[in-house]
């Protein structure tokens, strides 16, 4: 009698993941290394043969035989390790610290979990209002903003602001522009730059005097 052999299918391809999230997810790495952990996806997707694997091993709770979050359907879910060989899940502080990064994007982190904490997950539930049981019968969540940081941020304004700064004055504006000049109203440099509220009280003030 032959044995039957089972085929299981698991990956640690972020590809796999669902775009907006696979985005955030190289943004949520990106973060980590500059924050110096070392952080490995060790899972992504999985079919239902490796989740009842997992759950059979006690690396999941014994009731979740399908996959939800990490389905390969789905793609909305990874694990992650500490890359360094023989202490790969010896260190909360590390997973501490991801967690945090993980949830600064957005993703919801299993270390948070009361009844079956899981330190090394990641998965994309719109802040908690998903759970397995809509994802199993289809029901996803909607799309996840792409994370962007306060450096990011300012580095993006400062470049539009800078752009703002070398536009000329628009041609219905220029007459009247070129009499507040002469006036001493404004110096007349960077007519489409935006404009605080001093310069607008100096502005006015030059102007009724």
């Amino acid at each position: 009698m032959t044995a039957r052999v089972t085929k299981m299918y698991h990956s640690r391809d972020i590809a796999d993941l669902r775009e907006d999230v696979r985005r955030n997810c190289v943004i949520f790495l990106d973060l980590c290394k500059e924050a110096g952990l070392p952080v490995l996806v060790t899972e992504t997707v999985r079919d239902d043969e490796y989740q009842r694997y997992l759950a059979r091993m006690g690396y999941a709770a014994k009731n979740a035989t399908r996959p939800t979050f990490h389905s390969v359907k789905a793609g909305l879910a990874f694990d992650i390790c500490k890359n360094v060989k023989g202490h790969e899940y010896d260190d909360p502080s590390f997973f501490a610290r991801c967690g945090q990064i993980g949830k600064q994007v957005g993703f919801s982190w299993g270390g948070d979990w009361k009844k079956f904490p899981d330190k090394p997950h990641f998965q994309w539930d719109d802040h908690g209002r998903y759970g397995g049981s809509s994802i199993l019968v289809g029901h996803y969540p909607p799309e996840m903003e792409e994370y962007m940081d306060q450096a990011t941020f300012n580095k993006m304004m400062d470049a539009y602001l800078a752009q703002l700064g070398t536009k000329p004055v628009a041609t219905w504006a220029k007459a009247d522009w070129d009499k507040a000049k002469a006036a001493g109203i404004t110096d007349g440099s960077a007519p489409q730059r935006l404009i605080t509220r001093q310069e607008v009280v100096t502005m006015i003030q030059r102007a009724t005097k």
